[in-house]
Parts: structure tokens; sequence; C-alpha cells
């Protein structure tokens, strides 16, 4: 009883899971002539705070930092000590964008099959947020994009822990993307 429990408490998670990775929109691209695996050592870029894209809220600029310097450390990167000079350069931008989508409620249509009633079908409205997150790496050396993953639905809640939760999870998968440092 308890191991068929278990079986289905962890089916149901793995379909969240999956879920969760299929609402977002991940795209990866990668320079075909990159070779990625050269690369050691990596430092954040800066935006214009002005820029399309620029995010501005120090603590939300300091968590992505955060999430995405883990992600290249496991992938084999270095981050370089202030005022050395890194191979890769990583700028990452976001952009949100207030949405509502409109949800049908009681019966569609004029009538209603209860004899003798009439009922309108009504709406409602769910409002919500619909994010992107972009993150390059680039060459440095040459100024050259050399990877780029686009992360569409990365912001769909508010900054909550299980935002940060998901959010890590997408870029997760999207670093897998990305070719271990040799």
């Amino acid at each position: 009883m308890i191991r068929r429990f278990v079986f289905i408490a962890t089916a149901l998670l793995s379909m969240a899971y999956a879920a969760t990775l299929l609402a977002a929109d991940i795209k990866t691209t990668v320079d075909p002539q990159a070779d990625l695996g050269k690369y050691s050592t990596f430092t954040f870029l800066e935006s214009e705070p002005k820029g399309k894209g620029a995010i501005t809220d120090k603590r939300v600029q300091e968590r992505l930092r955060y999430l995405i310097a883990q992600h290249l450390n496991k992938r084999g990167y270095k981050p370089v000590a202030p005022k050395q000079q890194a191979d890769l350069g990583v700028h990452f931008a976001g952009h949100v964008q207030p949405k509502q989508r409109v949800l049908m409620t009681g019966r569609p249509g004029p009538y209603s099959y209860n004899w003798g009633r009439t009922e309108l079908g009504g709406q409602d409205t769910f409002d919500y947020r619909d994010g992107t997150l972009i993150v390059d790496l680039v060459d440095l050396s040459a100024s050259q994009l050399l990877w780029r993953t686009r992360i569409q639905d990365a912001f769909s809640s508010s900054y909550s822990e299980d935002n940060w939760k998901k959010i890590n999870r997408l870029l997760d998968e999207a670093f897998k993307k990305l070719p271990a440092r040799r």
C-alpha cells in the first residue's frame, strides 16, 4: 500500500515538473563556430539602466546573478576575481508584461437545458504576468555572441520563493544545452 502511494506521488510530481517545463518556452542558440569548452572564466556585464529589457531591481539582479553563476559553475566555468580579465561576459535581460485571460463561466449560450428557466453565461477575468528572461554569453576579446537562451514565461507570478524555484529549474534546463568546459 505504501509502495503504491509512493509510486503515485512520484508520478504526479514528475508530471507536475514536466508541465512546469513544458509551460515555459526555452530556446537556446549557439554559434556553430564557437568552441565554448575553451573558455574558463566569466564576469557579469551591466545593462544600460534605461536600455530595453534592463532589470533595474537590485534584489532581482543579485538573485539572477547568483542563480546564473551557480549554473555556470556546474558546467565548469568560474567567476573572475575583481579587476581580472574574464573570457566570457554574461549579460541578462528581462521583460515582464501584465496580461489578462478571459474565462467563460456558467453556460455559454443564452439558454439553459433546465426546463423553463433561462440562464446567461458569463465571463471572469484572470490577471497574470508573462515574463521573458534572456541570458547571453559573449566572447569578450572578440565582442561576439556565443550562446543565448531565451526563457519565455520565466516571470509568471510574483517574486515568491516558488517563482524563484521555477526560474532556477528553467535555468537548469537551459544550461544543460551549454557545453561543459574541458
